[in-house]
This record gives C-alpha cells, structure tokens and sequence, in this order.
C-alpha cells in the first residue's frame, strides 16, 4: 500500500478515531492523538497487512486504552531521551 492508500485510509478511519479520543478523554486520557492510535496498531496489529476496513473499525474501538496509553507514555519518554542527546 501506497502512502496516498494509507492517506486515504486514514482519513476514511477518522469518525472511528475521533470516537476513541473521546472515550480516553473519558478517562483522563488527553494528549492521545490519532495518529498515536494509528500507529500504534500499524506497528502491533496491522504488521502484515491491513484488514478488511470493518476489522480496523473493530480493532481500534476494541483495544485496550490501558495499552494504549503505556504504548503512547513510552514513545514519548523515548523521544525525549532522544532530544536530549
């Protein structure tokens, strides 16, 4: 897939990720952003190759913001050691 499919995809996943800033935002949960979640599932569950769009829409309204979160808090504490050097 092309980066313009991925652009695409992306974008047409959009009210399902904006349905889950809001239920972390629920949480407490508010510097999440959408792409986090895109690439957290890109890197974790989505290696291979992208599912059907109805599987996308289930994998990111099912998964776990717990998980989520810790994947988030430990990018970002990487990156900040990042800078830091």
């Amino acid at each position: 897939m092309n980066d313009d499919d991925n652009e695409d995809l992306f974008i047409k996943l959009g009210p399902c990720f904006n349905t889950k800033i809001k239920e972390l935002n629920r949480e407490g949960i508010d510097y999440i952003k959408k792409e986090d979640i895109w690439n957290y599932l890109k890197m974790n569950k989505w290696k291979d190759e992208y599912p059907y769009l109805s599987d996308m829409v289930a994998d990111i309204l099912n998964l776990d913001n717990h998980v989520l979160k810790g994947y988030v808090d430990n990018y970002i504490k990487e990156r900040d050691v990042d800078k830091e050097e």
